[in-house]
């Protein structure tokens, strides 16, 4: 009986670390909000949660080839989300499903090891690695395996108080790669499982960035599509805990980034929040002629 109740809690353990990688997609390591957030891309796309938990699983199991036991990205469970991601994009860009498996796998393979490497470098600049493993990796396939089809055009919107608000939760749900503002609505919920604020950050930034999206040029319908709202509302949330200010300097210059790739023709993805939020740290620690060491690998470590 003792034995199966530690096995039992062993199980536990793991299940909630899993969870907890997977909430680290929004930057927050909370089991509730990783569970919220599977459940946000399921209600997206049976087949987006079929790839999510492929990625995690398989960064998970990479990382314990890789890393030790002992070490804070491991402790902190931060291998699973690149893995993640870089399999959700696979399923994201892929029709085909063996082809999107295949590339899936390989994908999370390869974000994970890199993940490993950019960890140790950018810890001599104190500085998170985010998603950046899963951008490198699906802008080296990408180019290769795209399927250019019709994607179809976005459907003419109306604009007003509803649509913006639905449009605000709709630009959380691609960070997922999913579309909606049902997904955006379950990714809020599952930022506020962590913490109420974060879900505020999150909704406030998605919401001036399709804003100023709209600003520089966009159409109403992209606007109101939530398709601009992403990388403002990550930048937003990883750049809040330095201060107000910070998180305002980062979700601008997210969109501008943002702007800068879209006019190269590449795909974005989640490079311009990468980006911006760097930047912003780099100029917060200059500011503030900061030397300490702290640890750059959790944005919000909550239990």
């Amino acid at each position: 009986m003792s034995t199966a109740f530690h096995s039992n809690a062993a199980f536990g353990d793991q299940l909630r670390s899993f969870s907890r990688a997977i909430g680290q997609i929004v930057l927050q390591r909370n089991a509730a909000t990783g569970a919220l957030l599977f459940f946000a891309v399921l209600c997206a796309s049976p087949r987006l949660a079929c790839g999510l938990l492929i990625g995690a699983v398989t960064g998970n199991v990479i990382s314990v080839i890789v890393e030790n036991d002992d070490a804070p990205a491991f402790r902190d469970d931060l291998y699973g989300f690149n893995g993640a991601l870089a399999a959700l994009a696979a399923f994201a860009f892929l029709d085909d499903p063996s082809r999107a498996t295949a590339v899936a796998i390989v994908a999370a393979m390869f974000a994970t090891f890199l993940a490993n490497t950019l960890t140790r470098v950018l810890s001599r600049y104190r500085l998170p690695i985010f998603s950046s493993p899963a951008i490198i990796v699906t802008w080296c396939w990408l180019p290769l395996l795209i399927e250019r089809g019709d994607t179809g055009a976005i459907p003419q919107v109306a604009a007003g108080f509803i649509p913006m608000l639905q449009a605000a939760f709709a630009g959380l749900a691609p960070i997922t790669f999913a579309t909606g503002a049902l997904p955006g609505a379950l990714i809020a919920a599952a930022l506020f499982a962590s913490r109420p604020s974060q879900a505020g950050w999150a909704l406030a930034g998605s919401a001036l960035g399709a804003a100023l999206h709209g600003l520089g040029g966009a159409s109403d319908s992209v606007v109101l599509s939530g398709a601009c709202g992403f990388n403002a509302a990550l930048a937003a949330l990883a750049a809040a805990p330095l201060g107000k200010r910070y998180a305002l300097v980062a979700l601008v210059a997210a969109v501008l980034i943002e702007r800068v790739i879209d006019c190269i023709g590449i795909a974005a993805l989640t490079a311009p929040f990468v980006l911006a939020s760097w930047a912003v740290i780099a100029l917060e620690r200059r500011l503030s002629g900061s030397s300490k060491q702290g640890d750059s690998h959790v944005v919000h470590p909550h239990a």
